[in-house]
């Protein structure tokens, strides 16, 4: 397959499934199109306590398997195992460790939807209630995005039916993909997680939850909020946070829901994030949505662009710094931002196939061959919230700037922009604001 198709068929996957902010995931496609049925039971990827864990977290949260040395590793299917350490890189040149120290009781939970990384269906045969199989390529974009957050939280993260590249690439023929299958699966995950799992394995009280996803993920992790939190005011209490990338999260301009009589907004009572300043507490409760792209300096957002855009009169798509929300800064002033992108190592990459599991969808990247999981690039790069209007409607993005040679500059990334690495252009930041938030929810919820 080409870039071109592929960046296409990407671009009108997420366009599907998420620009409808009141998209129902229903139990199937009422139309008779889908031959799908629900699963008869949660297929996980991860999950605290499973017998062999690939996550490697115990019933606790708590490493389930020592890694060589005392290192917490995960596991993939095959036996590979990889660290979740880092190399951080300093201005120098030089590289430096930077062990990570593994779970320890966390006091959260995160419930994930991977992106788009199926290349066939999952089960081949999608007929009925067969299951889907947990891969190789799934959990590495699980380690890829969540791997760093295993310190703070307990990760459920279901395998589901999702939309694949194949499918979507069919679907530039006019045969659209079958996007309610995977949304109905998460759902019923969810409904499994906070029917069977929800609960503390010492104190048996219900425990926060942390949601994050990405493209896809993000898609149907949207309507699962819709229907199951947006307005519960008894799930609603335990949302930490909901980070949410890649997508299409609609807000009013100038506000950061809908307020309960705004179709056109995504979540109706659950806010985006925002801070007044530095002595403000750190927000809960709310969302963080954003889409990055490392533009040359004065650049607007191309109109060709697959994220960051819409014609809604009155409306944009939600942007939220993390490295801004943590100062209390001002979103549309720089800020640095702590990268974490992974290395060949995280992937089960190696000299012929540096990109490992992920090879069909880092292709434009670079993997450093750095004995760690992921390369951090402390403050190599900076971002702030931009925002333009015009007749045609609004764009708001995430405005990347440095770290010359770490994206493409030009073909793909004109579209897609930094869509791939979302997460770990910010995931320092990201890991250390969930941290807070899980900090400051705790504090409110005592027992």
């Amino acid at each position: 397959m080409s870039r071109s198709r592929l960046v296409l068929a990407l671009a009108a996957l997420t366009l599907t499934l998420t620009v409808a902010p009141t998209a129902s995931a229903g139990g199937g496609q009422a139309d008779g199109k889908s031959l799908t049925s629900p699963l008869a039971e949660t297929v996980w990827l991860c999950r605290p306590g499973l017998p062999t864990n690939p996550c490697n977290q115990d019933l606790a949260g708590n490493p389930q398997t020592p890694g060589p040395g005392g290192a917490f590793t995960a596991r993939y299917f095959d036996g590979a195992t990889t660290t979740l350490d880092a190399t951080a890189v300093h201005p120098d040149g030089s590289r430096t460790p930077e062990p990570f120290a593994g779970p320890n009781n966390p006091q959260v939970d995160c419930f994930y939807a991977y992106p788009t990384i199926d290349l066939l269906p999952n089960p081949l045969l999608r007929l009925g209630s067969l299951p889907p199989i947990p891969s190789n390529s799934e959990l590495a974009g699980t380690l890829m995005q969540l791997g760093r957050f295993t310190d703070t939280c307990r990760v459920f993260a279901p395998v589901y039916r999702q939309a694949s590249l194949s499918e979507l690439l069919v679907g530039g023929l006019g045969i659209p993909p079958d996007a309610e299958t995977g949304s109905r699966d998460v759902r019923d995950a969810w409904r499994d997680y906070w029917d069977n799992h929800n609960t503390d394995p010492v104190t048996h009280q219900r425990r926060g939850v942390v949601i994050l996803g990405h493209s896809q993920g993000t898609g149907v992790l949207t309507r699962m909020m819709q229907q199951e939190i947006d307005g519960n005011p008894a799930v609603q209490d335990r949302l930490v946070s909901a980070v949410l990338l890649g997508g299409y999260i609609q807000v009013p301009i100038g506000g950061t829901q809908g307020g309960g009589n705004d179709p056109a907004s995504t979540f109706q009572r659950i806010p985006t994030c925002e801070r007044a300043g530095p002595q403000a507490p750190i927000p809960t409760g709310c969302v963080v949505a954003y889409n990055g792209y490392a533009l040359p300096d004065g650049e607007q957002l191309p109109a060709g662009s697959a994220f960051g855009r819409t014609t809604v009169p009155g409306h944009r798509i939600a942007c939220v710094n993390p490295a801004a929300l943590l100062r209390g800064a001002p979103a549309d002033g720089a800020a640095p931002l702590d990268m974490y992108l992974p290395t060949r190592r995280l992937v089960n990459g190696n000299w012929l196939n540096p990109r490992g599991h992920l090879g069909h969808l880092l292709t434009a990247y670079e993997l450093a061959d750095d004995p760690s999981g992921y390369t951090r690039y402390a403050e190599t790069v900076s971002a702030r919230c931009a925002f333009t209007q015009d007749a045609t409607g609004t764009a708001s993005w995430l405005d990347v700037k440095g770290g010359a040679g770490l994206f493409p500059q030009a073909g793909l990334s004109a579209v897609l922009g930094t869509h791939t690495v979302d997460f770990n252009v910010a995931q320092g930041n990201l890991s250390t604001l969930i941290s807070a938030q899980a900090s400051t929810w705790r504090a409110a919820h005592p027992g």
